[in-house]
């Protein structure tokens, strides 16, 4: 089968690798989608940790080919989508039921063998069935939400509140969209690409902006709540600056563990602020799946163009480009 091999930053090849069998508790998928994720980019730059040798692409969905002697709950034929993040189960973290913060968290595409490849071995219990009128393409955007579901359980919208989404990328888009459910009057996003912005617009931007200094003149104390989205530390620090005193920002976006910001000290204490981040998907993947299925959200239309595995390597040295929203490698 062809699968994507990563071996070193900004080192990697599609290659034929060998068909694998489950274990006991696992299954083998034939993979129909795996999205190209920020964090696979920032792993092939080398500003995100990864394994070395390992297959990345942990954004996927497929169908079960072959299963384990102990799997109970899945069959062959299943169409099913994948949890990538593998907590142990015994840390302090992952008793007080914060999985994503498990001391030992491995991953698939991360740590271990994930997605960009055509052939995929499983754990039973990182399968999710998805519904026979889902389609595929729909079904990978399903960990990405996912994630998107955490951080919007973790930042404080009420009703009516005017919330500012820092980015158009795909978790932007998201973000925009679940902000919209939790009740919030109006949602603004600010992205500098065309493409980014129509698309924000089509599914239900109330204002979209080119530039974060215009926020003054739309909103003079600031919005209530300010998501980024980016994980740059020039928005990062702006999102403190711009929101309005006593509210709420969350840090979302999956940033360059490398770099900082700063923040005057008397910052926090004089605007009383509420700042949190928001990590992976802890038991949101369900929740994903059901908001997907309902059609409250729009995924589909975040998919600007799907590619074959052959494709990879030189997308990801590209990087995502001015019109690129979100891609799916195709199997």
């Amino acid at each position: 089968m062809k699968g994507f091999m990563f071996h070193a930053p900004g080192k990697g090849e599609v290659n034929e690798i060998p068909v694998k069998h489950p274990g006991l508790k696992e299954v083998l998928i034939k993979v129909a989608y795996c999205g190209i994720c920020g964090t696979d980019m920032n792993i092939w730059r080398g500003t995100d940790r990864s394994a070395k040798d390992i297959v990345l692409g942990h954004e996927y969905c497929g169908t079960i080919v072959e299963i384990g002697q102990e799997v109970t709950g899945f069959h062959i034929g299943d169409r099913v989508a994948i949890d990538p993040n593998i907590p142990c189960g015994v840390c302090e973290q992952c008793r007080k039921g914060r999985i994503n913060l498990c001391s030992h968290l491995t991953a698939l595409g991360v740590d271990i063998d994930g997605g960009f490849e055509e052939y995929s071995i499983v754990p039973e219990t990182q399968l999710f069935l998805i519904p026979n009128d889902m389609p595929f393409e729909t079904a990978a955007m399903i960990e990405p939400v996912a994630c998107a579901i955490n951080g919007i359980n973790r930042v404080e919208i009420n009703i009516g509140d005017d919330v500012l989404i820092l980015g158009g990328g795909p978790m932007g888009l998201i973000m925009l969209q679940l902000a919209k459910l939790r009740g919030a009057a109006r949602v603004l996003l600010c992205e500098r690409l065309e493409e980014r912005r129509n698309v924000a617009k089509k599914i239900g931007a109330d204002i979209v902006i080119d530039d974060v200094k215009e926020i003054g003149k739309i909103l003079p104390d600031g919005p209530d709540v300010v998501i980024e989205c980016i994980g740059n530390p020039v928005t990062q620090e702006e999102a403190l600056k711009i929101v309005k005193r006593g509210g709420h920002v969350e840090l979302f976006g999956d940033g360059d563990m490398t770099k900082t910001f700063s923040v005057p000290s008397m910052q926090l204490y004089d605007k009383e602020l509420t700042v949190t981040g928001a990590a992976l998907n802890p038991f949101t993947h369900l929740q994903s799946l059901r908001i997907i299925a309902s059609g409250k959200i729009d995924v589909s239309s975040l998919i600007s163009s799907k590619i074959t595995v052959d494709e990879l390597p030189k997308t990801l040295q590209r990087g995502y480009t001015k019109d690129d929203v979100k891609i799916l490698v195709a199997f």
